[in-house]
Parts: structure tokens; C-alpha cells; sequence
């Protein structure tokens, strides 16, 4: 008998299924990084570990220089910068690390009690989403939902919810969202039991707590009040793609689209309990709305299709005191040994990719000494988040992704430019802009190549670089 208790019990086909979805998960963190936003968030990290603290004015562009500004997203920017001290690579292993417990969360809650299903609900739920995972703040956001649900779902003491909230607060301006599900989930107890959901009740308070707790914060209680800026600048998120209704019939669009026809398949074959279906539904209307909130309707939805491929008699079966086979240890070391390659692969490749930015025009540029004070250069918003990477608060730049940061006239402005407006001109001549780097299939390099006082003075591929010829 105690020999059978100290030895290692082997886990489960389910467990493995759903560690081969977190494994998945890491692969796809475990990639040089490229995405603009990141850039930024990485940039303010090294800041930060610096010593220069968290800013609390914009130190990178020359066109709101000095305006307020809450970075929400100290925290994991702290962690970014910290990791980056270690070396490049330890950002990479961070994304990797994060995703893949994001995949396993959503897999544990998808499981619906044996590996066939699992299999199935899990990789619906995970594929629903995951199109829209990228290395930014949003995947600490997308952690702490899943782990919303999960204490919920499982439940657990409610006051685990009150660290997490607190790491949501610090980490991304979603948190608003996990209230949403709180609520939608209660309602949706209370139809299925036809009685107040008490439970809920309690989880609800100890959300509120973490909410109460989460002005203990460098930044104080203007985080909690981060979120309303979507409210103030609706009229220009608009312009932006992750605030736009998704397109589907884009590639990611369209690969997204066929796991949320599954994920409907599957919840029409049974009828789960209203507690996880409100909320799929209100989340899918979200994702309906701006493409950034799918990514959380496929964590909401993970639940709702365990339970739709759980059957009756399921839970019986796998509770029952049944020892796996122990090749299941030799499967669960392959894992390991997986998890260790691509950590490694990772961790001492390219930690950042920037083939896709100007790299060589911006060097050029430097040669020619047209990134000194003395010139404004205006380059489009991914643009400025390389420069931002590179130079820090030296970048000076026009503008970058940062639309809650920038005054809602500036964010106009650069998208007249963008779209090569009739008054694009009239706004580099009040911007007292001189040099112009932009992608030469847009506008408004067609309109500087027919205008009088600008010239073409490089082409370097998809670039094109325009020079002022009369003085501002």
C-alpha cells in the first residue's frame, strides 16, 4: 500500500491531450517577435529597468511631447525590461511561457471527460482565438480571464480572484470585461436554478475587492479610469483595424470563422447550461464589434463546449479509480522534452524580427542627418514603434500605435495622411514636417511626387522618402 502511494502516478490521456495544447501554445510564443505594439511596450520596459521610472508624460514623439500619459501596462512593461536585461532572448522565452499557459487554461476548461472530446472541444475553442494572440500586455489580460473563469467554473475560493484582478488592473485595460462575465455567468445561474446564484454573489465581491485593492499601484486609482478613454475616443478607434468589425474574408479572418462555425456546430448538439451560454453569446457579439475582443470570446467559449461534449455518465467514468499506463510517463517526458527544445530554440535564436520595417532608409536617414532636432520626420504609426524600439525617447517620432495616448486631433490628423486627404498637405505644413518616409503605394506619396516644394530623394523597395525643398 505505501509503495503504491510513493510512486509517481501517471497522469491521463485527457491531461496529455491538454498539455499537447499548451505545448502548442508555447511553440507559437516561442517566435521572434515583430509586432509594432511590442515594440513600444518593450521600449518603456527598458526604460523602466533603467531607473527612469514609469513615465508619466509621452518621452518618444515630438507631436505630444509632454502629454499626460498612463502607461497601463507598467507591469508586464517592467517584466519585459527586466527580462531584456537578462538578454534578447528571454523575451521570446516570456511570450512563449505566456502562451502557453494561456493554451493550457483554455484546454482545462474546454476538457469534457475524455481524450476524444477534449481533443475536439479544446482545439475549437483555442482555434477561435488564436489567430489574435500577440506578444503585448493583452496576453496578461487574456491570462487573467481565463483564470476568472476557471475559479468560478471550479470553485474555488473567491479570493483567488483578488490577486488576479490586481495583476489584470496593472497588466491591461480589459478588466472591465471579466466583471461582464461575472455578471452575464451569475444570470445565467439564476435561469438554470430558477433561484438567486449566492455563490456568484461571492464571487462578484471578491472581484470587487481585487478592483478596491488594485489602486495600491504606482500609478494610483487612474488605472481603474484607463478603460474610459475608449468612451472619449470612439470617433477615432474607429480607423484603427483591432477596433473594427473583423474580416472575414481575410486570411485570419476566414481560418478564425471556421472555428467558430465548429464551436457552433458543437453547442447546438446539446444544450449546455445558460450559465455558459449567455456569456458566449454576449461575447460574441462583442467580437462581432472589434475584431481585439475574439480573443476573449474563445475563452468564454471554452467551458460552453466542455459542457456541450460532456455526456451523461462521463464525469462517472473518469472519476473512477482508474491507474493509467504508465507509458503514459514516457509521453508525459516527451513533452517535457518538447517543452524544453522549443524553450531553447527560442530563447538563443533572433530574438527580434524588424524585416518588415525600413531599416535601411532609417539608417540612410541617420547618415544624412535628417533625424537630428532640427528636422520632424513623419513616418506611419507601425513606424514609429520601430523607432521607438530603437532610439527610446531619442526617436522623436510623428506618431506610433499609441491612438489612448495621442490628443484625438493628432490621431485626425494622421489619418487625413493615411488616407491622403485633400488637406495632408496642409497638415505637414502646420506639423512643420520636412521629411517623409512612407510606403509608396499609399496616397499620399502619390500627392508629394506631383507637389511643388517636395522631392523623391530615396526608393528603397515598398519605401519611399520625400524631402521638403522650401523652407517651413
Amino acid at each position: 500500500m505505501g509503495e503504491r502511494a510513493g510512486r509517481l502516478r501517471p497522469p491521463t490521456i485527457e491531461s496529455l491531450v491538454v498539455a499537447s495544447i499548451a505545448l502548442a501554445g508555447f511553440t507559437l510564443g516561442a517566435r521572434p517577435i515583430s509586432d509594432n505594439s511590442t515594440f513600444v511596450h518593450i521600449r518603456t520596459g527598458i526604460d523602466i529597468a533603467a531607473g527612469h521610472g514609469i513615465p508619466r508624460e509621452d518621452p518618444y514623439s515630438f507631436t505630444a511631447r509632454g502629454t499626460r500619459w498612463v502607461v497601463q501596462s507598467w507591469l508586464p512593461e517592467a517584466f519585459y525590461g527586466w527580462g531584456q536585461r537578462l538578454g534578447d532572448g528571454i523575451l521570446v522565452l516570456q511570450q512563449a511561457v505566456l502562451m502557453g499557459v494561456l493554451a493550457w487554461l483554455i484546454a482545462r476548461l474546454a476538457r469534457a471527460g475524455t481524450p476524444a472530446r477534449t481533443i475536439l472541444s479544446a482545439s475549437v475553442a483555442v482555434g477561435a482565438g488564436i489567430a489574435y494572440w500577440s506578444p503585448r500586455p493583452l496576453l496578461v489580460g487574456l491570462i487573467c480571464l481565463a483564470l476568472t473563469v476557471t475559479i468560478v467554473e471550479r470553485r474555488a475560493s473567491p479570493w483567488w480572484l483578488v490577486p488576479v484582478v490586481w495583476v489584470w488592473v496593472n497588466s491591461h485595460g480589459s478588466f472591465p470585461l471579466g466583471l461582464a462575465w461575472l455578471g452575464l455567468a451569475g444570470l445565467g445561474a439564476w435561469i438554470d436554478g430558477r433561484r438567486f446564484p449566492r455563490e456568484w454573489a461571492r464571487y462578484a465581491g471578491a472581484f470587487a475587492v481585487g478592483l478596491a485593492v488594485s489602486v495600491l499601484n504606482p500609478l494610483g486609482p487612474r488605472l481603474l479610469a484607463f478603460a474610459l478613454t475608449v468612451g472619449e475616443k470612439k470617433d477615432v478607434f474607429q480607423y484603427i483595424r483591432e477596433w473594427r468589425s473583423p474580416d472575414f474574408q481575410s486570411g485570419v479572418g476566414l481560418f478564425t470563422l471556421v472555428f467558430l462555425a465548429g464551436a457552433l456546430v458543437l453547442l447546438l448538439r446539446t444544450r449546455p447550461p445558460w450559465r455558459v451560454v449567455l456569456p458566449a453569446v454576449a461575447f460574441l457579439g462583442l467580437g462581432l464589434v472589434a475584431v481585439r475582443n475574439l480573443a476573449m470570446l474563445a475563452i468564454v467559449l471554452a467551458p460552453a463546449l466542455g459542457a456541450a461534449m460532456r455526456q451523461a455518465g462521463d464525469e462517472a467514468t473518469t472519476s473512477a479509480e482508474v491507474e493509467p499506463p504508465r507509458v503514459n510517463l514516457a509521453l508525459a517526458g516527451i513533452l517535457a522534452v518538447a517543452f524544453v527544445l522549443f524553450g531553447v530554440g527560442g530563447a538563443t535564436g533572433r530574438a527580434i524580427d524588424v524585416s518588415s520595417y525600413p531599416v535601411a532608409s532609417v539608417r540612410w536617414l541617420d547618415r544624412e542627418g535628417l533625424r537630428e532636432p532640427g528636422h520632424r520626420l513623419a513616418v506611419q504609426d507601425f513606424v514609429g514603434c520601430y523607432l521607438i524600439l530603437r532610439d527610446g525617447g531619442d526617436a522623436r517620432v510623428f506618431i506610433d500605435d499609441r491612438i489612448d495616448m495621442y490628443p484625438v486631433e493628432m490621431t485626425k490628423d494622421y489619418i487625413a495622411l493615411l488616407h491622403g486627404e485633400a488637406r495632408s498637405l496642409a497638415v505637414l505644413e502646420r506639423r512643420r514636417i520636412d521629411v517623409v518616409l512612407w510606403q509608396h503605394d499609399l496616397p499620399l506619396a502619390t500627392i508629394l511626387s506631383s507637389t511643388d516644394g517636395w522631392r523623391q530623394v530615396r526608393r528603397d523597395g515598398e519605401w519611399v522618402l520625400f524631402r521638403r525643398t522650401a523652407p517651413v
